[in-house]
């Protein structure tokens, strides 16, 4: 191979490159991470058993048998876990469809499509801060910390989406 072919080769993938990033930004890359990762953690909340990977949220507001999970911290019988497991779960389920919703608004060029996708992380930080509060009162403290990288990630990705809007 010579010289020439290779240079028009790697001339030609970065143009390939260059026509992917026009269609396809960071923008839109973290508006589908964002809607993956909520999607599967709300999906998580209803299809948690042994057989499915993920964390158990509900066994692990009720504790493994013979033992108190979190919602003893606070005094809470155990007939509380499924139900806010429930709600957990659609508050991500829903979260996801909003990025869904944000990422068909990308593609579709709406003018200022970006905001969505802003909302949508405002709204993801929110709910971490709600999900923080419920670690802080469980006492369960590699909740908070989870919590608190998934908000840093979440606040990177609103950055980079804000910078991209400001430049477009």
């Amino acid at each position: 191979m010579s010289d020439t072919s290779s240079t028009v080769s790697i001339s030609s993938l970065g143009q390939k490159l260059t026509m992917i990033n026009g269609k396809v930004g960071i923008v839109a890359v973290l508006a589908l991470h964002w809607f993956v990762f909520w999607l599967l953690n709300g999906l998580d909340k209803f299809f948690n058993a042994n057989n499915f990977f993920g964390v158990d949220f509900k066994n692990k507001l009720k504790g493994p048998p013979g033992a108190d999970g979190l919602l003893a911290n606070l005094g809470f019988s155990d007939g509380w876990a499924a139900p806010i497991a429930i709600i957990v779960g659609i508050i991500e389920v829903v979260l996801a469809l909003l990025f869904l919703v944000a990422i068909v608004n990308l593609f579709q060029r709406r003018t200022r499509s970006s905001d969505g996708v802003l909302a949508c992380l405002t709204l993801s930080v929110l709910f971490f801060g709600l999900l923080s509060a419920g670690a802080v009162l469980f006492g369960d403290r590699a909740a908070m910390e989870q919590h608190a990288i998934f908000i840093i990630a979440l606040l990177a990705s609103w950055f980079v989406v804000g910078k991209s809007a400001a430049k477009a």
